[in-house]
C-alpha cells in the first residue's frame, strides 16, 4: 500500500534550509567581526563574536543537512537535530550579545527572530508528518 505524501515535509525542508542560510550569514558576520577587530581590541572583548560565529556556522551546517534529509524524507532524528541546533543558535547568540553588551542586540534580533520562527514552524511540520520518513 502506498502512503500519501504531503507537502508538509517539503515545506519543512525549505524552511530549515532558509533558516540555516540566515544562521550561516550571522555566523560569518560574527567571525568577520572577530577577525577584523582583533588587532584593535583584545581577545577578551571580542570572544563573544567568536562564540556566536562558530556556533552559528556549526548549527547552520546541521540545519542544512537536516533540511536536505527532510527533502529526501530520510533520517528524522538528524532532521530534528538540525532544527534544534538552529533554535539553540538563537539562544546562544542572544545570551552572548547580552553578556558582552555589544550594543546592537536589536539589529541581531531581527535576524534571530526569523531563524526562531522558521525553525519552530519547520519542527512542527516535521513532527506532524513524521510517518512520512523512512
Amino acid at each position: 500500500m502506498l502512503q500519501n505524501q504531503t507537502d508538509l515535509v517539503l515545506a519543512a525542508g525549505i524552511l530549515t534550509i532558509i533558516s540555516a542560510a540566515f544562521s550561516s550569514g550571522l555566523g560569518y558576520i560574527g567571525i568577520y567581526q572577530y577577525v577584523s577587530l582583533l588587532s584593535y581590541y583584545g581577545h577578551d572583548l571580542l570572544q563573544g563574536f567568536l562564540i556566536l560565529g562558530v556556533f552559528g556556522i556549526v548549527a547552520s551546517a546541521f540545519g542544512l543537512a537536516g533540511g536536505v534529509f527532510m527533502l529526501k524524507r530520510k533520517r528524522i532524528k538528524v532532521s530534528m537535530l538540525g532544527v534544534i541546533l538552529l533554535l539553540a543558535s538563537v539562544v546562544v547568540t542572544y545570551i552572548t550579545i547580552q553578556h558582552y553588551q555589544y550594543g546592537f542586540t536589536d539589529i541581531l534580533l531581527f535576524s534571530e527572530i526569523s531563524i526562531f520562527i522558521l525553525s519552530i514552524l519547520s519542527g512542527i511540520l516535521v513532527f506532524t508528518s513524521k510517518t512520512e520518513f523512512a
